[in-house]
């Protein structure tokens, strides 16, 4: 590879994807647990256009500081568990634009975003806790 293509551009090689998340042994200070994983999100309201290359997450903040616990609708390509305890971590280089999904304890159609950015948070795994 010439210099030039070097500094400016040149054939780029695609990082391998591995869809299984770090894991951390440390509390994060904002713990959340994914409540849904791996449910297949749509680009339109009647979700008949699944998007492909990502799956939904549902997450709710487990912080014990908060009176309230937001519950987060985020895109995904690792692959989450049910149950896990997961820090908080975005990728803001990959967006998603609009999208539905059914919510899998009603069958309701819900507005998942307007536009999001890709969940990759870690999975907590501290000695005897299951994750």
């Amino acid at each position: 590879m010439s210099l030039f293509s070097s500094l400016f551009g040149g054939k780029k090689t695609e990082e391998a994807f591995d869809p299984k998340p770090e894991v951390l042994s440390e509390m994060p200070a904002r713990p959340y647990r994914v409540l849904h994983a791996n449910l297949p999100f749509y680009s339109d309201s009647e979700c008949r256009t699944e998007v492909s290359g990502a799956r939904l997450v549902v997450l709710r903040c487990e912080d014990p500081a908060q009176k309230l616990r937001p519950i987060e609708c985020m895109p995904a390509r690792k692959q989450y568990l049910q149950g896990q305890i997961v820090n908080w971590g975005i990728n803001h280089k990959r967006f998603f634009e609009l999208a539905w999904y059914r919510d899998p304890e009603t069958g309701v159609i819900e507005k998942a975003w307007a536009q999001a950015v890709e969940y990759n948070g870690k999975v907590i795994s501290l000695g005897g806790m299951k994750d």
